[in-house]
């Protein structure tokens, strides 16, 4: 059966309007979301404000809801329903209550109850159902806050959840979950059901040469991580060949003619995880120093450095960055500038996914803490809430840390915890961001899919949408470079060529060379990380035999995934000379020109008698 995720994803934030004095009024809240099957989430609010003094009453209330897609909107008093006052923003409705009646007198009370239904809270994507609650809005005159959370029992059990609800209960054909609010004020809610989305991916890539000589160039393809799996159906034409780089993208190298362009076309499919993946080896790279300050990572800036004492963990960095940085929509528009980390704190109100991501990375690493850039895409439909804002075919930039105790590169992203108004983007990943590349080594390079262009190509170079799960299909092609024919006393070297002929990443494979007579050294090699279209060599001697051997050597490569053989045949030096045929040509050349010189010789002699 298909497996199914479901994140929650219901966004709420609480708060009375200014002119309601702090410590004047108390509020009690009670709110069921009940999400369908169909993902229209039902919310009910019940709310209560207490007056806390005698000589004050509350004329109206606002609530904030983290949405802009509410339908069917309902609001009750106990003098019957009333109409609200709706206003809508770029990420919230705000919906006002203006009370009918004044209420007057120390712990009197208005109540009201608020409906309404959403398809912001509850998204179908491809095998995937979403939902989210960003945390609480904590305030002073919160006196209770409970909440209840209802979806239907088909999701299946919980993968994760976080919070732990405080209870949970069945029946019906629904889970009921239960929350304390203490818990809301620290990170929300965030739950999945299920562990893994499929994505089907065209990128377009579109090099040119202006040179009037050849030239190498490369291209980034989008490589496997610790949270997702690619699998290539085609890459056309083929490359020269495929490099891992130390922060472990997959970079194709093309050989360009002079004043040449060249389309290259990759598609394929990526499974993304919830939960990282027990068989990737690639983890923190010691030949990469990930806390040297780069070009937009100015970590060892002075005013960087100081901020970076008082934030002691990622948790901690990524909740500043999330509450002080603001995200400049007005900018997405714009040919966009890359601030940096240094700019992005002079410029806290003007900040895109680049700023969030690279003022994150500028503390971690002033902190001690090793940090890195992911360029990918990511699904967003409500680019309000989880807005993109790469150049190149709308992409999103997040941040990695190194977590050493479980010794793996988490992915955060405190953009979209800014912009979704608190929904946890630090504790636990979602399933919507497929890295193109990794940037550790460098700030810059290498660059996403989506940004190789020419003036006369199109905008739109990377197409990405919901897939179905592909299986891997791991394929070897093994290859001897080695020659048939060698003389016999003399030490040989050859190589043993290693191709990924699948759509599939190999890992740790293991490669054998089995001999009849010749010992070969080594005999044995583990391949590390091998993509797919990507080829690797190693060497090997054979040692010398006697002088006068003749034999013929078959030598085997073999591999978990198949093997090849080759024929290698030694022959004594002085057969070759005496026993080829050139040299017996040239000996029954010799012959005859001997017989020659004798008749002629003869023929000489016999003239002279005469």
């Amino acid at each position: 059966m298909e497996s199914m995720v479901f994140l929650l994803l219901l966004l709420l934030l609480l708060f009375p309007r200014p002119v309601l004095a702090t410590g004047e009024f108390g509020t009690n809240y009670t709110v069921d979301y009940r999400v369908e099957v169909n993902g229209q989430t039902r919310a009910k609010m019940a709310v209560e404000l207490v007056n806390r003094l005698s000589n004050i009453y509350a004329s109206e209330f606002t609530l904030s809801i983290g949405s802009t897609n509410l339908s069917d909107i309902s609001l009750q008093t106990p003098a019957g329903p009333i109409e609200p006052k709706v206003a809508q923003g770029n990420k919230t409705t705000n919906i006002t209550v203006v009370f009918p009646e004044k209420v007057l007198g120390k712990d009197k009370s208005q109540e009201f109850s608020l409906e309404f239904t959403t398809t912001d809270f509850a998204r179908r994507l491809g095998n995937v159902w979403e939902l989210s609650i960003p945390k609480l809005a904590k305030s002073e005159d919160l006196n209770s806050y409970n909440l209840t959370l209802t979806i239907p029992s088909s999701f299946g059990q919980a993968a994760t959840f976080t919070p732990t609800p405080v209870s949970q209960t069945a029946t019906d054909g629904v889970t009921v979950y239960r929350f304390k609010a203490e818990s809301l004020y620290q990170s929300g809610i965030s739950a999945t059901f299920g562990r893994e989305q499929w994505y089907d991916f065209d990128l377009d890539y579109h090099l040119n040469n202006p040179n009037f000589y050849p030239i190498e160039t490369e291209i980034a393809l989008p490589p496997d991580t610790a949270w997702q799996q690619v699998l290539y159906q085609t890459l056309e034409p083929q490359p020269a060949n495929i490099r891992v780089d130390p922060d472990g993208n997959w970079l194709a190298t093309y050989k360009l003619g002079p004043s040449a362009n060249l389309d290259v076309i990759a598609t394929g499919s990526a499974t993304l995880y919830l939960q990282p993946r027990a068989d990737y080896p690639w983890g923190l790279n010691q030949n990469v120093d990930y806390l040297k300050p780069l070009k937009y990572w100015e970590s060892d800036q002075t005013r960087i450095k100081t901020l970076a004492e008082e934030l002691k963990t990622p948790r901690q960095i990524y909740d500043y960055v999330v509450d002080n940085l603001i995200y400049d929509y007005g900018r997405l528009g714009e040919s966009t500038t890359r601030l940096g980390a240094a700019n992005a704190l002079d410029n806290q109100d003007s900040a895109l996914c680049m700023e969030f991501t690279d003022l994150f990375i500028a503390l971690a690493r002033a902190r001690g803490i090793p940090a890195r850039a992911v360029n990918g895409y990511a699904y967003t439909d409500n680019s309000s809430l989880r807005p993109l804002s790469l150049k190149q075919d709308v992409l999103h930039a997040w941040p990695e840390y190194y977590d050493q105790e479980r010794q793996l590169w988490r992915p955060v992203d405190p953009t979209w915890g800014n912009t979704t108004g608190g929904v946890d983007y630090f504790a636990q990943t979602d399933l919507n961001h497929f890295a193109f590349v990794i940037l550790g080594e460098d700030s810059s390079y290498p660059i996403p899919a989506g940004a190789y262009k020419t003036n006369d190509q199109p905008a739109k170079n990377v197409a990405v949408n919901f897939g179905r799960s592909v299986l891997p299909e791991p394929q070897v092609e093994l290859e001897f470079n080695l020659p048939r024919e060698s003389l016999a006393g003399v030490n040989l070297t050859g190589k043993i060529i290693v191709k990924n002929t699948g759509n599939v990443a190999l890992y740790k494979l293991p490669l054998e060379l089995t001999t009849q007579f010749l010992k070969a050294k080594p005999s044995s090699w583990e391949i590390g990380y091998l993509p797919p279209k990507s080829q690797t060599e190693v060497e090997f001697s054979l040692p010398a035999s006697a002088w006068n051997s003749r034999f013929t050597e078959t030598l085997t490569a073999s591999t978990k995934l198949g093997q090849t053989s080759h024929s290698l045949t030694l022959t004594p030096a002085y057969n070759l000379v005496f026993g080829s045929r050139a040299f017996r040509l040239g000996l029954l050349s010799l012959g005859g020109l001997i017989v020659l010189k004798l008749i002629y010789a003869r023929l000489v002699k016999a003239k002279s008698v005469k």
